[in-house]
């Protein structure tokens, strides 16, 4: 399911720095806070209910396996520029061939 949330520029600002220090992707931050906040408005939820952690979508891990999720290695933000070069730069590394020890 997709939801589109509009933010205040202060808050959208925020939510990205959290991101970025973290490591995670806005979406699961939602999905964090939302289960968080409905499990302590909810009136006497289940306890397997209220352990539940919210699961990624099935995107999220793949990037997240792939390690293109969160802030790129050189300290650079995860923007669209820097997921273009590191998607560049781990086909580069899977296209060398491997050099053979010498004996």
């Amino acid at each position: 399911m997709t939801l589109t949330v509009r933010l205040d520029a202060a808050l959208d600002a925020a939510l990205q720095r959290h991101c970025e220090h973290r490591g995670v992707t806005k979406s699961l931050v939602v999905q964090e806070s939302l289960a968080a906040y409905l499990l302590e408005a909810a009136p006497a939820a289940p306890e397997a209910a209220a352990r539940r952690e919210p699961t990624p979508s099935a995107n999220h891990r793949a990037f997240a396996a792939a390690g293109l999720i969160g802030v790129v290695a050189d300290g650079g933000g995860a923007d669209k520029a820097a997921l273009r070069r590191r998607i560049a730069e781990r086909k580069q590394r899977k296209q060398r061939p491997l050099r053979q020890a010498k004996p």
